[in-house]
């Protein structure tokens, strides 16, 4: 796999199953051994120019030559990876798709649904309202499943149950197979690097917006804003203009801070970039699933899962729903290895001494075909009994895609989801957060289980905006609060916004242009930060960790001892 690391190496991730946010990137088989930081950043940029021509690959000793390459060569490295190739760049190499790929391109669909959501709850309530409620509200967008093209909050409960189970995938696989030390290698790695996957890019992102803050790039939003007649939807945290550079330097560092706080579990919204709240939260949950998966290793995987599911258990009567959803990924994550998922499933145990003792079976039994009925039905309701056998996970995906409908705001209220708000647990601070919960845990689990639901999230836009959907994450807000926020007046100055026809038509125009720039800026940030900040995140490691056989950290007097 292209984002594999060599077996070899202490952070090994040979075996990751998902070409994720949390694993990185378009990795190449092995690092390149930099000397120090300087030569990291040089070789970083020749890193992800590989689809460049080669002139911008070479670096000439003479300054103005060196300088007329960069030039020449600067169409190529600042237009999208799709396209540089009518510039005179390389062509982009085809991407082989992984085992679990279809979860790559649910998270990066995800991401391309949180921009319509956030580009449009600016500006109209309308999109955290359901259909019907208040006996009012019958746009086709509030509807079922249809709502999902503009709800934001059930993506991100996608977002970390994908986390959960990809975090949490290969160390389970380890301790199946009794591989204990490599369990403790895996988890240690994870726990090292998780922190600075996160955090660079993002911290990254939030200098960005900083610098356009004093460039003035937020000047007339600022305008837009305080006018109040253009946003009339949830009005979140827009940069703020300090009076000087120094202020302003000073409030980004609080800023950052505050977002690595990791004792504080409330929900962190920063005025430069409010839609990374979800970062510090990422890393919490990711800690406490590590500690969980370290905790139970030793333990039969019918005890573990058991532990697990309480935990879950307690984690929802507390209204933690953010650990709910890292635990349940985790909990699709061990029953997919029992039952050999993607893989054959490993021989079962044959010793009454050991310690993970479940069996296994050679074949899935969702993929066993439909049991012969004891009676003799006509060939019509036979086939009909063989097509809802072979289509069930189908309906288990439109279930999922239902229920985590339920609209943010007045759901208990909302037709079609009164009785989802009644088995909500009384001790969930934000109640919508439950049914979105089990919609995101059955769309995850449909898809892996069924090869007809994967092929919606394997074609190659899919997957490119699996790719980039961590840099997209990070990027788009702040174009939105710049880019958007000025052009929005302007377009419904002359479209007009009277009647629904004119706001929708004035809501397409604004899509039109803040989508495909946003999608563009993030490829270049992908390319630029997001990659970089995997790579270094490795590279730190290697530097960092006790190899096998390193005996420099050992006492003089317990060198050469065993």
């Amino acid at each position: 796999m292209p984002w594999a690391e060599s077996e070899s190496s202490p952070s090994s991730n040979a075996d990751s199953p998902l070409n994720d946010l949390e694993a990185g990137t378009q990795t190449p088989s092995s690092l390149p051994s930099w000397d120090d930081l300087s030569n990291y950043t040089r070789s970083s940029l020749l890193w992800h120019s590989q689809r460049l021509a080669p002139p911008l690959q070479e670096y000439p000793n003479n300054w103005s030559t060196s300088s007329g390459s960069w030039l020449s060569n600067l169409p190529i490295l600042i237009v999208p990876s799709f396209l540089q190739k009518y510039v005179g760049g390389r062509p982009s190499p085809d991407h082989k798709l992984h085992k679990i790929a279809a979860l790559d391109g649910l998270r990066g669909w995800a991401c391309l649904l949180v921009f319509n959501f956030h580009f449009l709850f600016t500006y109209t309530w309308k999109v955290a309202i359901g259909w019907g409620f208040a006996k009012e509200n019958f746009s086709i967008f509030q509807l079922p499943i249809i709502h999902l093209l503009t709800s934001g909050h059930i993506m991100v409960a996608i977002f970390f149950v994908i986390s959960g189970y990809v975090l949490s995938y290969k160390p389970l696989k380890t301790i199946r197979s009794r591989s204990w030390d490599q369990t403790f290698v895996v988890l240690a790695s994870s726990t090292f690097r998780r922190g600075l996957r996160l955090y660079i890019p993002s911290i990254i992102g939030i200098a960005i917006v900083m610098a356009a803050v004093r460039m003035g790039v937020y000047n007339y939003s600022h305008v837009v804003v305080n006018e109040g007649q253009t946003i009339l939807g949830t009005n979140e945290q827009h940069p703020i203009i300090l009076p000087t550079f120094y202020m302003q330097l000073w409030d980004w560092y609080r800023t950052v801070v505050h977002l690595t706080d990791p004792w504080n579990w409330g929900l962190y919204y920063n005025y430069y970039n409010p839609h990374l709240w979800t970062i510090p939260v990422e890393f919490r949950c990711s800690i406490v699933l590590f500690l969980t998966i370290l905790a139970t290793s030793r333990l039969r995987s019918s005890v573990r899962i058991g532990l697990v599911a309480c935990l879950l258990w307690f984690c929802v009567r507390w209204g933690r729903w953010d650990v709910v959803l890292f635990l349940s990924g985790m909990l699709m994550a061990e029953v997919d290895l029992i039952h050999g998922i993607w893989e054959n499933p490993a021989p079962a145990p044959t010793t009454a001494s050991s310690v993970d003792s479940t069996p296994t079976t050679t074949k899935p039994f969702w993929n066993e075909k439909a049991p012969s009925l004891p009676i003799q039905l006509p060939p019509a309701v036979h086939r009909a009994i063989r097509v809802c056998h072979r289509n069930r996970w189908l309906g288990v995906f439109v279930t999922g895609l239902y229920i985590g409908s339920s609209p943010n705001n007045g759901f208990k209220w909302t037709p079609g989801y009164i009785w989802l708000a009644r088995l909500t647990p009384k001790t969930y601070p934000e109640p919508h957060r439950f049914p979105q919960t089990i919609g995101a845990v059955l769309i995850v689990l449909a898809i892996n289980r069924s090869p007809a639901i994967q092929r919606l999230f394997t074609n190659p836009f899919s997957q490119y905006l699996g790719r980039i959907s961590f840099a997209f994450y990070i990027v788009h807000g702040p174009i939105l609060h710049s880019l958007g926020y000025s052009i929005m007046p302007s377009i419904w100055a002359v479209v007009g916004r009277q009647t629904d026809f004119q706001a929708g038509l004035g809501f397409l125009l604004g899509w039109l242009v803040c989508l495909p720039i946003s999608i563009c800026v993030a490829d270049l940030f992908w390319r630029a930060v997001d990659i970089p900040s995997v790579r270094f995140a490795r590279w730190l490691e290697e530097k960092l960790v006790v190899q096998a056989g390193w005996t420099n950290d050992l006492p003089t007097s317990m060198k050469g001892k065993k």
